[in-house]
């Protein structure tokens, strides 16, 4: 009775004492994807104004709250320091960024509720527009008022354009550094792919759809008398369906055509569209055969040659566009037998080619989006298992609703697609998939057990409902294919698995564990692919050396003249630490190959006494013990607030030795008959300081062939006003003389500063240099 009352008095107190976690528990945030996020954000938001409208006292608290869960669960490093701090973390960290009633009301997610206009996030982004499909997007932001003039307009082109292209918007103020990544200055911003291209013309519905019909790309092709049967035994249409249009006059042609063009770009590479036109001399025949002169029909790919067809009802693309999947044959369905044969052939690779099967349910609503996936996968195999059939097949692979689609890979392993059910959205997750063959699904069935051989595997342990987790995916998917080592790539879904994760001490979402022989590594950095590349690689082959208490005093203490060190003192639990680490081994690999230089850390947390002996105060701390001291009596300590690879590479090269000559005058350069190259720069420029260590690398690579040279262009002014300097860095090549002849004070000006451009331009300017000696 006791723990009853105590439950009942939870319950009364939960609305005021909600913190950020129970609100995920209960389900207010917790949803499958972002756009459901948001919008039960925004109904509970407007739910609490109307319970302030009746006085309830608390109603303010409750949306604060809300309010701020929301800033915290949709931005993934404040989401990070609340799994690991709680609210105290975010004391100092923003999520303090409160909205009023009315801005969930009018502003917020503007094009949530319009089912034609696909909400994007970043996630979102990279998986389905960085490919083929044509995309047209609306980067806004909600307190724009520009913004809100344009949404009708908007709202009635995605209508019209229903199926033609995809028609997408992007909340600039929840995804700024998406906008940021596309360039978006101002808003709203119309950006049209592949290509971003930048719609500058007028913001009219009839300027929007003249934009768009330019650009996408319909085939209709005219049927005659004459080529029919060419078309028939075409390898490339015979094994399409076909959409034929009928006319009686030129007039009707021309009416027509925007529902054509519509058509023609809907079923694109899915089936061929025709038309016949009866008043033409060369087709009335074929009128006659079909025995139509106007309207529309469907063929079957076999259909044509018989002559026969469905009569479609509507002179509208997308209800044309429904009838012709109506009548497009469905995926073939796998009897129990094939589905086995087919696993079982994967697994032990005798199929060579990926299969995306189609899970569904005798409850599942009539979806004919689905239809198209054949033509938009011709290289994979495709096939629908139904689970009322084969329960305990769907069972075995957790699926928890219908229709789902996984993608099943020769190496046996597999991957569930978690994004929208559209046919071009599964067809950009299988082609992923089927190129990412490292990456799969892992179930208790599979985890822990792969981990006993002692193979290499990443792991990611995420919650759908978490949107950090969302955006990382497609990243890990991608570092699956860019990683050079034999490692396999698994995710595990804690909703489904909590007992698993439970089992392995996840608290946070995602949590990234690389596993080394079964070691555990947890990944802390950035969600980009190629800090998950790195960070295996560094994990694998760390150029950083680890040393412990012994080893310090034998390398550190014992430190020859003629070696430099630079050494991380950190401490494991440390968080600015663990931030910096990657920034410190991406540091390591840019210097590995300097003469007598050496990258080091030690844990203070393990090492204590070691780091209390060097009046270690504060983590991290990093030293640099340089040449020409012994041990540890001198050093350097690094104070610049950009604890990033570039900052530490550049203070670094204030203590070795340089290969640039120092000059304050330029009459011996323009004078000398040897190749120089010159870098005028000044100490208060930034760009400067960032390139500087990229210099001094191509003056060593070039000792011998190339003199390098530098101007102080603030101490010396006056010469870089004579040499025409007028930007900071400036990067000249002066050839060298030729019979004597002083050379032009231009010489040739680099327009790009990265080092294996420089090195290209002077290869081409330096005949008697040879490629492979730069």
């Amino acid at each position: 009775m006791l723990l009853l009352i105590l439950l009942l008095l939870l319950l009364l107190l939960l609305p005021l004492l909600l913190p950020l976690q129970l609100l995920i528990l209960v389900g207010v945030l917790r949803s499958p994807d972002e756009l459901e996020f948001s919008k039960k954000v925004k109904q509970k938001s407007l739910s609490f104004h109307e319970r302030e409208c009746e006085d309830d006292p608390d109603a303010t608290t409750k949306f604060i709250r809300l309010n701020r869960a929301y800033e915290v669960l949709k931005d993934e490093d404040l989401r990070k320091k609340y799994d690991l701090h709680g609210e105290e973390g975010l004391d100092d960290s923003g999520g303090q960024n409160y909205h009023s009633w009315n801005y969930y009301k009018d502003n917020f997610g503007i094009y949530d509720e319009d089912p034609e206009i696909i909400t994007l996030n970043k996630a979102d982004f990279e998986m389905s527009v960085t490919g083929s499909t044509i995309w047209f997007i609306n980067f806004y932001h909600p307190m724009c008022s520009h913004c809100h003039t344009l949404a009708p307009v908007w709202r009635e082109v995605a209508r019209e354009l229903e199926g033609v292209i995809r028609i997408g918007a992007v909340n600039c103020d929840d995804d700024y550094h998406l906008c940021s990544s596309q360039g978006i200055g101002s808003y709203p911003s119309l950006l049209f792919y592949p290509g971003r291209h930048v719609y500058q013309s007028s913001k009219t519905k009839e300027q929007l759809m003249n934009y768009v019909l330019r650009q996408v790309d319909s085939q209709v092709d005219t049927l005659t008398n004459d080529n029919l049967e060419i078309f028939q035994s075409s390898e490339e249409y015979k094994t399409r369906p076909w959409i034929v249009a009928y006319y009686t006059s030129r007039d009707e042609v021309d009416e027509f055509w925007l529902t054509e063009v519509k058509l023609g770009a809907m079923f694109k590479d899915i089936l061929n569209f025709g038309r016949v036109e009866c008043f033409q001399h060369n087709s009335k025949e074929l009128c006659k055969e079909f025995d139509s002169e106007m309207g529309i029909k469907f063929f079957n790919a076999e259909e044509l040659a018989r002559r026969g067809g469905q009569v479609l009802s509507s002179l509208n693309a997308q209800e044309i566009a429904r009838e012709v999947m109506a009548f497009m044959p469905e995926i073939t369905e796998l009897s129990y037998d094939k589905y086995q044969e087919v696993r079982q052939m994967l697994r032990t690779q005798e199929e060579s080619v990926a299969w995306l099967i189609h899970f569904s349910s005798q409850s599942d609503d009539d979806n004919f989006e689905h239809r198209k996936l054949p033509g938009l996968l011709p290289n994979l195999n495709l096939g629908r298992v139904d689970c009322s059939a084969q329960k305990a097949e769907c069972d075995e692979l957790y699926i928890s609703r219908t229709p789902s689609f996984i993608l099943f890979k020769p190496n046996g392993g597999y991957e569930l697609h978690k994004g929208r059910l559209l046919a071009q959205d599964i067809a950009n997750f299988a082609r992923e998939g089927a190129s990412s063959s490292n990456f799969q699904i892992l179930t208790p069935k599979e985890f822990p057990e792969v981990l006993r051989d002692g193979s290499l595997w990443f792991v990611d342990f995420y919650a759908p409902w978490c949107p950090p987790c969302m955006k990382l995916l497609p990243e890990f998917r991608k570092a699956s294919r860019l990683v050079e080592e034999p490692v396999m790539f698994g995710s595990i879904d804690c909703t489904a698995h909590s007992g698993l994760c439970n089992q392995f001490n996840i608290r946070q979402y995602p949590t990234t564990i690389l596993y080394n022989n079964s070691i555990p590594h947890s990944y802390t950095c950035f969600h980009t692919a190629n800090q998950i590349v790195e960070f295996v690689k560094d994990t694998l082959h760390p150029v950083v050396q680890d040393l412990d208490g012994e080893q310090f005093d034998d390398l550190i203490l014992q430190k020859p003249r003629s070696k430099l060190y630079v050494v991380d003192y950190f401490a494991n639990w440390c968080g600015p630490c663990n931030d910096m680490a990657p920034e410190y081994s991406r540091f390591a690999r840019m210097v590995q190959n300097i003469p007598g230089v050496k990258i080091i850390k030690i844990d203070c947390a393990k090492n204590s006494a070691t780091c209390r002996q060097q009046s270690i105060n504060s983590y991290p701390t990093i030293r640099l013990y340089g040449f020409g001291n012994y041990g540890t009596r001198s050093f350097v300590q690094y104070d610049a607030w950009n604890r990033d690879a570039a900052g530490f590479r550049q203070w670094l090269q204030e203590y070795l030795p340089s290969k640039v000559t120092t000059l304050s005058d330029m009459e011996d350069v323009l004078d000398s008959s040897e190749p120089w190259i010159v870098d005028f720069y000044a100490p208060w420029c930034g760009h400067c300081q960032v390139f500087a260590p990229t210099f001094e690398d191509i003056a060593t690579d070039l000792e011998g062939q190339v003199k390098a040279g530098k101007v102080n262009c603030q101490q010396h002014q006056w010469l870089c006003n004579k040499m025409h300097v007028n930007e900071y860095p400036t990067v000249r090549f002066y050839r060298g003389t030729v019979r004597g002849q002083k050379q032009n004070v231009y010489g040739y000006t680099m327009g790009t500063l990265t080092k294996d451009w420089i090195m290209y331009e002077l290869n081409q300017r330096i005949p008697r240099v040879k490629h492979d000696e730069l």
